[in-house]
């Protein structure tokens, strides 16, 4: 469990840098209340995760709206990450 909160921070820290913006709750869609996001600062984090994290985030995973809130966005890395190991 250490390994996905250690993610959520990143990710958090990743938003910030790139939006200027905190985000406080991690089950809340970014791009609406009270954050909203543009989708271009989310195509940015994505890039960047995919990069950093060394993972190839599946289409899927983008067209279930799963990579719009912070606990979404972690459980993907967790999962490229693992499907990597495998």
């Amino acid at each position: 469990m250490a390994e996905i909160e250690k993610i959520k921070k990143d990710i958090c820290s990743k938003i910030l840098r790139i939006t200027n913006k905190e985000i406080t709750e991690n089950d809340v869609n970014v791009l609406g209340k009270p954050y909203y996001l543009e989708p271009r600062s989310l195509v940015y984090l994505f890039m960047e995760v995919q990069q950093d994290y060394n993972i190839d985030i599946p289409e899927e995973q983008l067209k279930n709206q799963q990579f719009a809130t912070i606990e979404g966005i972690s459980s993907i890395i967790i999962k490229c990450l693992n499907k990597e190991d495998m």
